[in-house]
């Protein structure tokens, strides 16, 4: 009987690093983030922060990292400006028809909208191009020391919900663990 507790112990004390890490080590906060441009019509912004909390204060190796319905803000920017009608085509698609009705009146507004509304639409165009270029969409792979953060900012199409995919390696014992949050 002593035999059989002693190994049973021993086993147990000797798989115990087997199990040194644990999801609670790393702690996953997602917060939105409002968007101030066209960018709101189609996506919303989300700050993912990692941190790690390890018990042990052992480090924490990102191997692979992936977020599901995530988008670079370069390609968000892309599919915002294809989707959305340019500002001199609204002008004239309501300036044509009124010109028609309103004896060319309407035509002459528009010419002289068509300067004012070029530029407007180029500052918008401008601004939404800026606050794209913050969404990169892209984790840092890299070890995380005890209470070290990093932080990733990804836009999602309206109407679904991000998800955080790791695979993290766990420095003492070297196994992988995948994570998903």
């Amino acid at each position: 009987m002593k035999k059989i507790l002693c190994l049973l112990l021993s086993f147990i004390i000797l798989s115990a690093p087997c199990f040194a890490f644990d999801s609670k080590d790393l702690n996953v906060t997602v917060l939105n983030v409002p968007l101030t441009t066209q960018l709101a019509k189609y996506y919303q912004g989300y700050e993912y922060t990692l941190l790690n909390q390890s018990k042990t204060k052992s480090k924490i190796n990102i191997v692979n990292a992936q977020i599901v319905n995530g988008y670079d803000g370069n390609i968000a920017y892309t599919n915002t400006m294809n989707n959305e009608p340019s500002a001199m085509a609204r002008t004239w698609i309501i300036a044509g028809p009124v010109g028609l009705f309103t004896f060319g009146i309407g035509w002459v507004v528009g010419l002289i909208a068509t300067p004012v509304v070029a530029i407007v639409s180029n500052k918008n165009k401008k601004k939404t191009q800026s606050e794209s270029l913050a969404y990169s969409n892209m984790i840092q792979l890299n070890e995380l020391n005890h209470g070290e953060s990093t932080q990733v900012l990804t836009l999602v199409p309206i109407g679904s919900k991000p998800q955080l995919r790791l695979t993290v390696q766990d420095e003492k014992t070297k196994e992988l663990h995948a994570v998903i949050y």
